[in-house]
């Protein structure tokens, strides 16, 4: 996992012709304190006015390497003797997010029926809903008896969580437990970037009417902290009448890691608490 208390920002200069305005900034971050993040930022600002030269697509390629998530953390997940299991974080559009080093989620998305698809169904290919999904779940473990699956409805589709051991740098197997699953193709590549696996445990704040924040993460000035606390006493009390997720069902035997176990508590105290609606 890749996350920092502490942030700093630098700016370098940029060809308005180019890029429309005549500075770029970018961000240092670090855990050791607020003056190595101002150091990082800066040595960060030297590669990037080298990148600069080359243009926009050399510095879309940028970002990729921050080496850092560029999220507020707002919890971590310890077991009984101290060890990190994961880190709670508040994601760019203002909703908590469960990040696990080894316990496996996986969010597999409905993608929205089109008449092209309606029409395939006409010649008897199925309907690729949620049922379709959970019983290809239930299909690949009684096929592979060794996995022991939670699944979770969300409003897109489910989640799906692998209960009774844990993966930690074992990429090929995460990579055909994410392939037969049928896990989305976005959420595999936001897993591998960002060295974790990701589970949002509040509503996106557009399905409960709530804008997104003005104010990303870090909020230095005055008007920005006082804003974003505004927007997150709207938020909360929106989130109330919701939940992110419900448990659906649960394959395979009876046995729970127990790293699994702690982090799925933090999850449902977080997704399964509100309201009845999932947002």
């Amino acid at each position: 996992m890749k996350f920092a208390k502490y942030w700093s920002e630098a700016s370098v200069p940029a060809d308005e012709k180019i890029f429309g305005v005549n500075t770029l900034s970018t961000w240092g971050a670090s855990n050791e304190s607020q003056q190595q993040a101002g150091v990082n930022a800066m040595e960060r600002a030297a590669k990037l006015t080298q990148i600069v030269s080359r243009g926009l697509e050399a510095l879309r390629e940028y970002e990729y390497w921050n080496g850092y998530i560029r999220e507020e953390v707002i919890d971590e997940i310890k077991d009984a003797d101290g060890r990190l299991l994961g880190v709670l974080t508040r994601n760019n559009y203002g909703a908590i997010v469960l990040n696990a080093e080894s316990v496996f989620f996986g969010d597999i998305d409905v993608t929205e029926e089109t008449f092209f698809s309606k029409l395939l169904q006409l010649f008897g290919r199925p309907k690729k809903d949620k049922a379709y999904h959970l019983a290809n779940v239930e299909q690949f473990q009684k096929q592979n008896t060794e996995y022991t699956i939670k699944v979770y409805e969300t409003f897109a589709g489910l989640r799906v969580v692998i209960v009774n051991r844990v993966f930690e740098q074992d990429f090929a197997t995460v990579n055909a437990l994410f392939s037969s699953l049928g896990v989305d193709p976005l959420y595999v590549t936001l897993c591998k970037v960002q060295s974790c696996y990701r589970a949002r445990l509040t509503p996106k704040p557009w399905r409960i009417g709530i804008d997104r924040p003005l104010f990303r993460f870090p909020r230095h000035e005055q008007y920005e902290l006082d804003g974003f606390s505004e927007w997150l006493t709207d938020y909360e009390l929106a989130a109330k009448s919701y939940r992110t997720v419900k448990v659906v069902a649960e394959f395979g035997s009876d046995a729970v890691h127990p790293d699994v176990a702690r982090v799925l508590e933090v999850h449902d105290q977080y997704a399964c608490v509100s309201g009845e609606v999932l947002a």
